[in-house]
């Protein structure tokens, strides 16, 4: 059957039905908060059979910045030479020395790249850093304003993570097991569905890139059940009209020519080899961390908080006791609760 050419809900979720075996359960990860946006708000969970499980993974770029950012975040914003930039989530980010918004000093609200720049322009008396978080689909801009060309007043504190080195971890982690990923739409219009061809290769698990409208990943998801049921794992894509098997390969270029592979801190899950981006060493005088020599600060612990595990599928929001109670929206206790792409402040909302 060609899913492509289906676009009626019902239909497409009695095909779901109908591929879900009866005797196991199965698990699908989403890696994207718009995804589990969109899967949370719609109602999705509900129609699924019940030995059907779609699980809400590390689809939020705010929930993994790591604590020791936050803090050096917040130190350069206390300096009278210098003006923080970063996006507007990140501001209300908790770290055991508080957020962004309640000890900084010197900061300001951007929601793009290029707004740094105009910033920097117009303050050359200010040190301008641009706190830049979050996967490929924002590597990508924050290396085009590098390859534009740049203010010798702004620097870069690089917080980028990469989803497939973190996909590769979940799927080795037995006490999650995952059957089927979809793939995350936005990172893939990057990436290129060519990119996830090691989980249907490798591992023998079907991947499938989707879009963000329900029907559209109610097709991501019987397209993962009918690889299953037929034994033929490959990497699918019901977004192809967005997203190419090689990708963006322009924006390829550019993050390759600006930022190098690292080994980085994932908040909440711990250090992963080659899993982060940080600017090369040709580009050292726009680094923040080596400008301002700034410390990896040790990572503690928040009282209560499982946010961590929420991230790694090993727990739903509901789990957490701090849920509801200690943690809202407006006073979160952790990170998962602070991004409308956070599992915790979508579950929040939504039961």
């Amino acid at each position: 059957m060609c899913l492509a050419h289906m676009d009626k809900s019902n239909d497409i979720i009695k095909l779901i039905h109908s591929l879900v075996p009866s005797d196991k359960k199965v698990r699908i990860m989403n890696v994207c908060g718009s995804h589990e946006h969109t899967i949370a708000f719609s109602g999705m969970r509900s129609l699924m059979p019940e030995n059907l499980e779609i699980i809400p993974g590390p689809g939020c770029p705010v929930c993994v910045c790591p604590e020791s950012d936050i803090i050096n975040a917040i130190s350069l914003s206390s300096r009278a030479d210098v003006l923080l930039v970063t996006y507007g989530d990140m501001l209300r980010v908790p770290s055991k020395e508080g957020s962004i918004r309640a000890q900084g000093r010197n900061y300001k609200m951007i929601t793009s790249p290029s707004e740094a720049i105009s910033i920097a322009n117009a303050n050359p008396d200010k040190k301008i850093v641009f706190f830049s978080i979050g996967f490929e689909t924002t590597t990508a801009p924050t290396a085009a304003i590098l390859e534009m060309g740049v203010p010798d007043n702004l620097y870069i504190l690089s917080s980028h993570r990469l989803t497939p080195t973190i996909m590769e971890i979940l799927v080795k982690d037995a006490e999650i097991g995952i059957d089927g990923f979809i793939a995350p739409g936005h990172v893939s219009a990057i990436v290129g569905s060519n990119a996830w061809n090691v989980f249907s290769e490798k591992y023998g698990i079907p991947t499938v890139v989707a879009g963000f409208e329900a029907d559209n990943l109610m097709l991501g998801i019987a397209e993962i059940l009918g690889q299953l049921k037929n034994g033929k794992v490959r990497t699918g894509n019901v977004y192809a009209g967005v997203v190419r098997p090689e990708g963006n390969m322009q924006a390829q270029k550019i993050m390759a020519k600006f930022f190098e592979t690292a080994d980085v801190n994932w908040r909440g899950i711990g250090y992963i080899p080659g899993s982060g981006l940080e600017l090369r060493d040709e580009y050292s005088a726009r680094d923040a961390r080596k400008v301002f020599e700034l410390k990896e600060i040790k990572e503690e612990k928040i009282p209560g908080c499982i946010c961590g595990k929420v991230i790694l599928g090993k727990a739903y929001p509901a789990d957490c006791k701090l849920f509801k109670n200690a943690c809202t929206p407006k006073s979160p206790a952790g990170p998962c609760m602070v991004s409308m792409e956070g599992s915790c402040n979508i579950w929040y909302k939504t039961n």
